[in-house]
This record gives structure tokens, sequence and C-alpha cells, in this order.
């Protein structure tokens, strides 16, 4: 893909242009490990990594021990999917678990399904979904694996139902820094789990997973499509759509102020009943995933159009914004007048259909752009989401996109998690405002703070320590667990060193002096 080749040049060109050179190793690398240029997925945050793709737990063991025996610390990485330095590990090992992707077992009576950590979402649905099972926490990629949906404690459009992936986990098996594999189990072990759950990989390496799974009336969605005319009229009806809807999830608009602050258009969903026989349920999902496959090779050769269209108009960016969110509020209210809004369709157009055609991240972003998630009590409501679009409209770049979601608590002990709502801001500044954009996410951040909430890490390039120490109050028996499990820090990211490590005086695997 053109975006993809245009990435990969600035990646090159930055790591050519002053990273330290790569650190001495001893011996031969393995033939499963190769020097790679990696980025976060908007490409705005670059590593020199030395890239591991074992396929099997015995060859993550052995990555294991040649990165102990060479000083170098290991992040364990899923489908690649996190925005900021959470995947990346300069200069030392990023262990890539994408060939271990194989279902290992399944119980179609008590719902339970055992998977290696690589295997995707859509491949368990592919195997569940004509049965009337599902699985509950899914993002919008497809291609997510299971052990980055346990590393970043994923949310779906049912999290206050439902919770984050890590409710959907029943027990996993996790390969520590001493080579030992432990048996973690939710209720019997219930401090590790917390701290593995939601861990960002910090902990060691997932090999495998015992997942959850939940009964469905069918394979198939009512959709509704409401536009509000202002954030105390979304409040209220987000109250019926939490008692009435199994998914939610609402676009906002940014450029509104006054009476309007805070209208929006708010999408509920649930589950209906489909009669048939199974032979007839597996024949509708089998052309379900056929033409998620067909809007698939769609996407990938509209990809260059699309998104050189979403870089230009972003180039004008007030006015590209201002313009997309009148249009489409004013289209989706004269839908809901004429009662055309509402329709039925299969789960799978409804979750994955759009990764495929909105705009990618590093097209939507920039560059110099980035995506930040942030989450604040239900009581705080009104109040967080006027101030952080008050926010938005006093900085000097619009968000290229708002999206709301409503969340539940969990006890997971660095989690984006909250009895509430969460804000998702995707922000393309342009060159001449990268200082100014930084402040407002400084703003931003200071208000999540006030309010008790907290920001997504699996989203994060931009929190200093101080401002994450008081986001998340329970690091403190995060770090003290680690260091039960994982005492010479072998597990790692550039994530990890900027929020959570100790003095910059320690040395310790990964350090550029001890590399």
């Amino acid at each position: 893909m053109v975006s993809r080749t245009r990435k990969q040049r600035v990646i090159d060109t930055a790591l050519a242009n002053g990273k330290h050179l790569r650190p001495h190793i001893t011996e031969s690398l393995p033939d499963y490990m190769q020097w790679e240029s990696v980025s976060s997925l908007v490409g705005s945050k670059q590593a020199d990594c030395l890239v591991a793709y074992p396929t099997s737990e015995a060859v993550c063991r052995e990555a294991v021990s040649f990165c102990k025996r060479n000083n170098l610390s290991i992040c364990p990485r899923g489908g690649g999917y996190s925005y900021g330095d959470i995947i990346l590990n300069d200069q030392n090992v990023i262990l890539d678990t994408s060939k271990l992707d194989r279902i290992l077992e399944f119980d179609e009576s008590t719902g339970l399904m055992v998977v290696e950590p690589g295997v995707r979402m859509i491949d368990i649905f592919k195997r569940i979904l004509h049965l009337r099972l599902a699985l509950a926490a899914i993002p919008s990629e497809s291609t997510i694996t299971v052990a980055g949906a346990i590393g970043g404690n994923v949310n779906g459009k049912d999290a206050w139902r439902l919770g984050n992936f890590g409710d959907q986990v029943v027990a996993l098996k996790l390969l520590t820094a001493s080579g030992e594999v432990l048996d973690v189990d939710r209720d019997r072990d219930e401090p590790l789990f917390q701290a593995v759950v939601g861990g960002l990989g910090l902990m060691g390496i997932v090999v495998q997973a015992t997942l959850r799974l939940q009964k469905i009336p069918s394979p198939f969605l009512e959709i509704s499509r409401t536009p509000v005319g202002n954030v105390e009229q979304l409040l209220e009806h987000m109250k019926e759509v939490e008692e009435t809807s199994d998914f939610a999830v609402v676009w906002l608009d940014t450029c509104t102020k006054g009476e309007g602050l805070g209208r929006a258009v708010v999408h509920a969903t649930r589950w209906v009943e489909r009669d048939g026989t199974p032979d007839e349920i597996r024949a509708q999902v089998t052309a379900s995933f056929a033409r998620l496959e067909a809007r698939l090779r769609q996407a990938r050769m509209l990809s260059p159009i699309t998104e050189f269209v979403v870089t230009t108009m972003l180039q004008i960016q007030k006015i590209s914004v201002l313009l997309f969110n009148k249009l489409y509020f004013f289209y989706s209210r004269i839908r809901h007048r004429l009662h055309s809004a509402d329709n039925v369709e299969s789960f799978l157009r409804y979750n994955f259909d759009a990764s495929f055609m909105i705009p990618s991240a590093t097209a939507v972003c920039g560059f110099r752009g980035y995506t930040v998630q942030v989450i604040f009590p239900r009581k705080e409501a009104r109040t967080a989401i006027t101030e952080m679009i008050n926010l938005c409209q006093a900085s000097p770049c619009l968000p290229a996109k708002l999206i709301m979601r409503v969340h539940r608590q969990d006890d997971y002990l660095i989690s984006f998690a909250e009895d509430g709502y969460s804000l998702n801001f995707e922000l393309h500044p342009n060159r001449r405002h990268v200082k100014r954009m930084n402040r407002f996410v400084d703003d931003l951040v200071e208000s999540v703070i006030r309010f008790g909430g907290k920001v997504h890490l699996a989203k994060d390039m931009v929190l200093t320590r101080a401002q994450f120490r008081m986001l998340f109050p329970k690091y403190g028996e995060f770090l003290a667990i680690k260091q039960r499990v994982d005492p010479d820090e072998l597990f790692q990211s550039d994530m990890y060193r900027r929020l959570l490590r100790g003095n910059a005086e320690d040395t310790v695997p990964g350090d550029s002096e001890s590399g």
C-alpha cells in the first residue's frame, strides 16, 4: 500500500539520521530473529529493533535465554496496532507472537476456548459465529491478536455490559524471565492476573489463554442511529441505550458551540433473533465472511486514493472537519426523521467492516499526529465532555474524529477502565501547529487528572512520568509484582522506560549504556 511505503521511507530516514549504534551481540543471531525498522501504528514513533518470530513455546524460551545472555530486553508484540511506543524497544528485542496462531481446544458446551497468543479475532469468529457464540470486548480491527488484546486490555462497543477484554479471560500461561511457564488463574492468582491483564507485556510472554465465549441469539444485529442536539440530550439518551442495547458508540461534533455543544449521533445496537436451521445459519455466516473479504480487497485497492484525499483535506483541517461534521449530522437527522436510520445487519459487517473502509490512522493522524483516548467517571460526564470540547475548539487543529464509548470499572492495576465514558481524539497537527497541539494535549491530560480519569496507555505517546503516576495510582502495586516475577527487568519497552522504570541512573537490560 502507498501509505505503508511512505511510512517506511520516513522510518528509514529517521533511523539513518541519528540513531545510535546497535548493541554488541556476542553470538550469531538465531534464524527466527532479524533487525528491522519498526514504527508505531501511525508512524510518528520509530525504533531499530531485533524482531523475533517464534513458532512455538520452546522457541520463546530460546529467545528469552538468548536475550539474557546478550543483555537485551524483550518487548512482546501482538498484531502491532498500538499507536505509541508500547510496542517499540529501541536497540533491543521485540518478540512477535503472530506465528503462534493455533486454536488448541474448544468446547462448545462450556463456551471455553484455549488459544495461542497470536490467534486473531477474526480466526475465533470463523470458528464460533455459526454456532451462535461470540467473544465480547472486540475492537473494530479484525486482526488484533489475543495476547495483544490481553496486554492492552482492549475495549469494544459493549464495554459497559461485559467489560474489557480481560474480563473474557479465564486463565493464561505466562513465560517469565526465569524461563518458567506459570499457570495464572483468574481466581487463584488474582494479584498476578491483575498485573498481566492490561500490563503491556511487562510481566512476561503470554503463551496460552483460555477465553470464555457468550451465547448469542443469532449472528445478526439491529442497529439504530439517533441524532441528539447537545450534551444534556446525549447523556439522557445514553441512559436508555445502556438499558436496552448490547453495543453503543457515539460520534461527537467538535465544532458546535452554545446550546448545540456536544451534539452527536448515537449508534445503538442489540442482538436479534434469526430463525433458521444450523445449516442455514452457517450459510449466512459464510456469506458474511465472503462479503467481508470482498470489502477488504476493495479497501486495499482504493486505499491510495482515499488516503490521498484525506491527507489533502486535512491540510485545510478546520474547514474540512467543520464541513464533514455539518453534513454528517444533518444527513443523520434527515434519515432519522424519515425512519430510514435503522437496519439489521451481520455482526461481522457492524464490527469489522468500518476498519476496512475508514482511512488508516496514518492518513487521519499524519506522521506528526497521534490518538489520545481518555476516560472519566460517569458523575463528571457533563462537565468533562463540555470542557474537553471547549479545549478542542481553542486548539489550532480540531480533532479529525471524536468518538465516545461507555465503560465499567475493573480491578486490573494499570487498566483503561472506569464506570463512565471515554473520548477518543484523533489529532492531525500541521507542522506549524505541533507545539500548540502539544500544549493542548497537556491541557487535556491535566483535565482528565482533575476529573479522576485515565489515559489509554495502548494509544499513548505523550504522558510524562508525573502525569502517569497521578492517572494510575496503583502503579506501585504493579511495579512490586513486576519486581517479583521479573527482578532484572528483562521485559521492557520504550514506554516502560519513559513512564514506569526506576531512576534514570539505573542500569538494566535495555539501556544503551549496557547494550
